[in-house]
């Protein structure tokens, strides 16, 4: 119980512990977000035991022999969460500030589904693998498993049954500069504008797909949205004499056809956001960001760069591109542990 001095009347303060289990398991199929478990099961230790950990919030980990057989490396898959505090949400403000990055198990702020997995590796000493993609033998995701790492030059896989690495063969003749898994399958994107499927269980390669190529300067990413679809993003940099024009960069975006194997150049990815940056892609439905985000429905954000503020790219028509848009500036606050973003309204 508890007095308030202002009306000096008694609350009482309902202890939770004893509502009947009945009741657990009925608010236990309600529960709208994973937070909302973590902090029913802070409650008392009969609603730890009825309402089990989300299972979205695990991170699986591996444990690796090195390229050189002489120790280990840890592999740990990681559950990105784009959210906003609530400090935020209940400040009246003209800005929005979002936070892209991992939890860990003890964290208590309400956080939505997460947006994306992406896979770390811990690697000691001098190697430094630019990307690395695990993917399960069978579909409850439990078992043997396959890793690929891309040691730039060239691309190395291990067997979960044989623990040891293997050099993948040649794909192309350029550096790989992409990773990532889709619908159970790896996908590897070349500097060179190349980009291969092939399926963990034999290696086998998909139809080569490749993207038609611009002479000018560039990079690209593929952004995987969920098992939907997938995308690539391509940065087109004009050149200025001899120097790139970053102030004329635009975009390309292109989607994969999975039974054609081609990419199809589009200009509208429906209501997702794009967050590109060094935490990897990562693609979001709009209705995850509520309470006017700033961050515009089919549009690309990029977190990383020379400066800190940046600006979402949208296509316009009259350009037939993907352009920056002035409309929303986004001020990057921090990189290190997570991404914290500014968007002015």
């Amino acid at each position: 119980m508890s007095l308030s001095p202002s009306e000096n009347t008694v609350v009482v303060v309902p202890d939770w512990s004893f509502l009947p289990e009945e009741l657990l398991h009925v608010i236990s199929k309600n529960l709208e977000d994973c937070f909302d478990v973590v902090h029913a099961r802070a409650v008392c230790t009969l609603w730890r035991s009825i309402l089990p950990f989300p299972s979205y919030l695990s991170r699986p980990s591996y444990s690796l022999p090195t390229l050189d057989n002489k120790g280990f490396w840890s592999l740990e898959k990681i559950p990105l969460f784009l959210f906003r505090p609530r400090r935020a949400i209940a400040a009246e403000s003209t800005a929005s500030e979002y936070f892209l990055g991992e939890i860990v198990r003890d964290e208590s702020e309400e956080l939505p589904s997460p947006n994306q997995c992406s896979v770390k590796v811990e690697i000691p000493g001098s190697s430094d693998p630019r990307g690395v993609a695990v993917l399960p033998l069978n579909k409850e995701g439990e078992g043997d498993f396959v890793v690929l790492l891309n040691c730039t030059s060239v691309l190395m896989v291990l067997r979960s049954n044989e623990m040891r690495w293997r050099r993948f063969q040649t794909l192309s003749t350029a550096t790989c500069d992409d990773l990532v898994t889709f619908r159970g399958r790896f996908y590897a994107l070349f500097v060179n504008g190349d980009v291969f499927g092939f399926d963990p269980h034999f290696l086998e390669l998909t139809p080569r797909v490749r993207l038609e190529l611009l002479n000018c300067g560039w990079s690209t990413s593929l952004v995987p949205s969920s098992d939907d679809e997938l995308f690539l993003v391509e940065q087109i940099i004009p050149h200025n004499g001899n120097a790139l024009d970053f102030a004329r960069l635009t975009l390309r975006v292109c989607r994969l056809d999975v039974e054609a194997g081609q990419w199809v150049v589009v200009k509208d990815i429906g209501d997702r956001v794009f967050i590109i940056g060094d935490l990897g892609t990562v693609s979001c439905s709009a209705k995850e960001l509520s309470d006017g985000c700033g961050v515009c429905v089919n549009s690309i954000l990029f977190t990383y760069g020379p400066g800190n503020v940046t600006y979402s790219y949208k296509y316009e028509d009259d350009l037939n591109c993907w352009r920056y848009s002035r409309e929303k500036r986004a001020t990057i606050l921090s990189r290190s542990p997570v991404v914290a973003l500014r968007v002015e309204r």
